[in-house]
């Protein structure tokens, strides 16, 4: 599936939200710790805007089907909250929009970008290895009860 994948604006930070809770609500009550996610509110989708970052969306037809967020690092851009609804998955969303980011990322002049993924949701760091990301730092919640992978892609 090929989807217009577009910039958004920091006045469609609501729907930006919106996806993205709707993408992780499979997760409420699942994970330990819970996903930080469903705990964030419409003001840290702004804030991304506000420190130079953005974010990437998916439509299909007049619906919002997709969303990552980005904000630019030291040496490298960062790829978060990305978002698919459930029922348009497996269908290149994901790809599509790491690849918008990427783009951006590259012609800002970065030379990498990273993403955080959790180690109890392996289908996500399979898809992302698919995508040519690989692991360069393991990381555990202050609890040790889950922990994620730092994964980047070189550029």
């Amino acid at each position: 599936m090929t989807l217009p994948i577009r910039e958004a604006a920091i006045d469609e930070s609501e729907l930006i939200f919106q996806v993205m809770i709707k993408s992780f609500q499979e997760y409420d009550g699942k994970l330990n710790p819970p996903s930080g996610a469903l705990l964030e509110t419409v003001e840290r989708t702004i804030h991304t805007f506000h420190v130079g970052g953005g974010a990437a969306l998916a439509h299909e037809g007049d619906r919002l089907v997709g969303s990552a967020r980005y904000e630019p690092a030291s040496d490298y851009m960062y790829i978060g909250r990305v978002s698919v609804l459930p029922e348009f998955r497996g269908r290149g969303v994901c790809k599509a929009l790491l690849h918008f980011v990427e783009n951006k990322a590259r012609a800002q002049g970065f030379k990498e970008t990273r993403v955080g993924v959790r180690l109890s949701i392996p289908e996500n760091i399979r898809l992302y290895e698919r995508l040519e990301y690989e692991a360069i730092e393991h990381k555990f919640y202050p609890d040790q009860t889950d922990s994620w992978y730092v994964m980047r892609k070189k550029l």
